[in-house]
């Protein structure tokens, strides 16, 4: 569990997703890595819905590398009838990791890890012969923050003994306590959101907070407790051996007395954070009620007070140094203390004679870029904590909470500074600089790299300060102010105090400007000595004083008037932008100020409303229009497509009319009206767009590109696993196609159509005569004004299709005239109107 959670793509996912891998890798077939399941029942296990699991669940995972999924279809059908699902990490840990990877997963493996994922959050169901299978622990629990709940309490249950009790986490904790801060070092979250999730438990009855008779607190699952007592019963009944669990052990090789020796399986606690990959930078986390005490690796050093116990050698107590026993005043107990502890280290708690130093040395800034972000960064740290936990071994660890486990590294060269931190907005405050340079050394050198290059500047920057620790009277202005800004004097933003973060070597651009700076001395120097031959080395140096100071502020003045001249320039600038801000403003304010000029409502901008709906209806007209002849139409016959058009447009302005109709009598105002028109026209366009697509992919080019892209796709088949999943892909790129050349054939159709009908330019009318706007503004207007609706309605005798009006003679609309003349492609022209009505 631990093992898949710390995947990169789970490391910082929501819990819904990391729920749904641990019930996929449960599911998951021991013989091919597979599981099939519907997105509805996988969601019943994690206790989301199926939606939830199909637009933010599946994507996500399958972005994220964890999962590859692909639907299951009916075949010959599209119905989807569930989705295979593959875990990556899983795979990755049966063909490239060794046998002993905790992913390598046997068969027997994944039914214990099944049979445990059944009893926690089985949804249940019931059987084809009537009986159920009851719901497990939290089956039953669904909505908002089910998928955390299950994910904790399976958590729990794995970390649980015997008895039920869960072991606790050590260290300090905040106001939430203990238990809350269990659950939230296991989820990964804040101990306010760990208490948010042991309420619900607690609440749910899957969990139990109980006091001993001692005062200590215990985290219990009840349902652990009962299986196990009935393990016991069992065996009893059955003669076999089953005395109590047996407890933790007690001996001198613990430090606490009910702790238990480490185990191999990691713990759900986090036993504190090394500074570097060489030695430890603090004294493991550990509680007298938390059976978490390991031997060997969670030595103090020289860091801190421990509390573990120690094996050793002869008569001394456990990992106790062989000369431990002489007194610290020998020459034995002289000697400096190592980085990590060691055989010849001194007791616990005592000073060393010589404390550690890290130099900057001339070889140490020429290293390369390995050693300067793996050596000088977390090693130097390391050495440095070991020096100040020789003289602070009983400091104010334990007050201050720690930082946040991805800063803990970062803090380590200055946890002294951390320590005495005693209010929390100084502690966001410096985290929050933390992140800010971590953030700024990510941009030039990479995330993986700023950690140990900030690691390095707040080590090197702490040794260069006189008294180190001991002497800096405010942490929080050191810190903001002094160790952790870059300090540069050069434009490149990759320069920390003249040497590249990139690489670890000098800076160029520094090393330019100081040589320039020595260039310009000596020339100055040449000057006064060529001036002054006969002068003594002191009037000289006064000279050569006087002359650069000269250079100097003539430089500054350049520069003064550079700097003026540029905010001249930039006032001018902002002056313009001001004025353009303006004259904008009040272009608006005009604007809005005018009147309509269709109708002359007063400052409606130009256009009202029931204009403006007008005049947008009569563009959707034009491109339904368009849409018909580009569409239904015949390039070689412009008479046919001419017709077709008009037609289109004659039932397109009947439909609008009828429905403006309705909306004035059901007391509509006319801006309404107007918006009812507008809406009308719309719904047409889409319903003639989708009928100028399906005649267009029946077109011979449509279909030879179709058949084309599926040949090309048939081609390649044996990418796919079967060859109904190849047909399949194959037929959804024909169709993909179709789609395609069908709209690209109506675009270019319909410009050509728009750009033969698009009348030329006039010149401007008289004053008595109207303009070709004002003409078509008031055509329109007549044919689609309310007020002048033909009233009436008829129905065609031969297709039964209703319209609005005077009707013929012959009572037969105009596709049913055009059918009974044998016009070409009338059957285009039936199918049309039937989709209109």
């Amino acid at each position: 569990m631990h093992a898949l959670m710390k995947q990169p793509g789970l490391v910082s996912a929501p819990d819904p997703m990391r729920m749904t891998t641990v019930v996929l890798a449960a599911k998951t077939s021991a013989a091919d890595l597979a599981v099939e399941m519907t997105a509805r029942e996988l969601g019943r296990w994690v206790g989301v819905s199926a939606s939830i699991l199909g637009h933010e669940v599946r994507p996500h995972l399958d972005r994220e590398h964890i999962t590859a999924s692909e639907n299951r279809v009916r075949p010959g059908t599209r119905v989807i009838t569930g989705i295979r699902w593959q875990l990556l990490p899983l795979l990755d840990a049966r063909h490239h990791q060794p046998a002993d990877h905790p992913l390598r997963l046997q068969r027997v493996e994944f039914a214990v890890l099944w049979g445990l994922l059944e009893a926690v959050c089985a949804p249940g169901w019931s059987h084809a012969d009537g009986t159920q299978t009851p719901p497990g622990l939290l089956g039953t629990r669904t909505g908002r923050g089910a998928a955390t709940d299950r994910l904790a309490l399976l958590l729990l249950v794995l970390e649980a003994r015997a008895t039920g009790v869960v072991r606790l986490c050590g260290g300090a904790v905040d106001e939430h306590g203990r238990m809350a801060a269990t659950i939230a070092r296991l989820l990964g979250c804040s101990s306010a959101e760990g208490a948010q999730v042991l309420a619900r438990l607690v609440a749910a009855g899957v969990v139990e907070a109980r006091v001993t008779p001692g005062g200590r607190e215990q985290l219990v699952i009840p349902a652990v407790e009962a299986a196990y007592r009935e393990m016991r019963r069992l065996q009893r009944a059955q003669g076999r051996p089953a005395g109590l669990i047996p407890g933790p052990r007690r001996g001198a090789a613990t430090a606490g007395g009910d702790q238990i020796p480490a185990q191999t399986a990691n713990p759900q606690v986090s036993r504190g954070k090394w500074a570097s990959g060489t030695g430890a930078a603090s004294a493991g986390l550990h509680a007298k009620h938390t059976p978490m005490a390991a031997l060997g690796d969670e030595s103090a050093g020289g860091s801190s007070c421990s509390g573990h116990g120690r094996g050793g050698s002869g008569d001394l107590p456990g990992l106790a140094c062989t000369r431990e026993d002489q007194a610290a005043g020998t020459d034995a107990a002289a000697a400096p203390a190592p980085a990590t502890g060691g055989a010849d280290g001194p007791l616990r708690g005592e000073m060393p004679k010589t404390s550690p130093s890290t130099p900057m040395t001339e070889k140490a800034q020429e290293q390369t870029e390995g050693d300067a972000s793996a050596r000088s960064g977390l090693d130097a740290a390391a050495e440095l904590l070991t020096g100040m936990g020789a003289r602070h071994s009983c400091g104010l660890r334990g007050r201050v909470p720690r930082p946040a486990d991805d800063l803990e590294a970062v803090v380590a060269p200055v946890q002294l500074l951390w320590d005495r931190l005693e209010r929390t907005g100084a502690r966001r405050q410096v985290e929050k600089a933390i992140r800010r340079e971590l953030t700024a050394i990510a941009s030039v050198v990479g995330r993986d790299k700023a950690e140990s290059i900030l690691i390095s500047r707040l080590t090197r920057r702490l040794l260069l300060q006189p008294g180190e620790a001991d002497a800096i009277t405010d942490p929080v202005g050191w810190l903001l102010g002094r160790g952790l800004p870059r300090r540069s004097d050069c434009n490149d933003a990759g320069c920390d105090e003249g040497v590249q973060m990139r690489s670890g070597t000098a800076c160029t651009h520094c090393e330019d400007q100081v040589r320039s700076l020595r260039g310009r001395r000596r020339h100055v120097a040449a000057q006064v000595q060529a001036q002054l031959p006969d002068a003594t080395p002191e009037q000289q140096r006064q000279v050569l004083e006087a002359q650069l100071r000269a250079v100097v502020d003539a430089e500054a003045a350049r520069f003064e008037e550079r700097r003026r001249e540029q905010a001249a320039k930039d006032a001018a600038v902002a002056a313009k932008a001001a004025a353009a801000r303006a004259q904008q403003k009040a272009d608006d304010v005009a604007r809005r100020a005018m009147p309509c000029a269709q109708c002359g409502e007063r400052e409606v901008g130009g256009l009202c409303g029931t204009c403006w709906g007008w005049e947008e209806t009569e563009n959707l007209l034009t491109e339904a229009k368009t849409l018909v002849a580009a569409g239904c139409g015949e390039p070689d016959d412009p008479e046919l497509t001419q017709a077709l058009a008009d037609m289109a447009e004659a039932e397109a302005r009947t439909r609008i009319q009828d429905a403006c109709a309705q909306t004035d009598a059901a007391g509509a105002t006319d801006s309404m009206i107007a918006l009812a028109a507008k809406l009308k026209a719309q719904e047409i366009v889409r319903e003639y767009r989708a009928t100028a697509l399906r005649t267009l992919g029946r077109e011979y080019r449509v279909e030879a590109e179709a058949r084309s892209v599926h040949a090309a796709q048939m081609r390649r088949r044996h990418l796919h696993p079967s060859l109904e999943d190849a047909e399949q892909a194959a037929t959804q790129a024909a169709e993909e196609a179709r789609r395609r050349t069908a709209e690209h054939l109506l675009t270019q159709r319909s410009n050509a159509w728009r750009t033969a009908h698009t009348p030329a330019p006039v010149e401007p009318a008289c004053d008595d005569q109207p303009t070709v706007y004002e003409a078509g503004a008031a055509q329109a207007r007549a044919a689609a004004a309310p007020a002048q609706r033909p009233q009436g309605a008829w129905t065609c005798t031969d297709c039964g299709l209703t319209l609005i009006g005077r009707p013929p003679a012959d009572c037969r609309c105009a596709a049913c005239e055009g059918k009974a003349a044998g016009l070409s492609r009338a059957e285009r022209f039936a199918r049309l109107a039937g989709a209109a009505s």
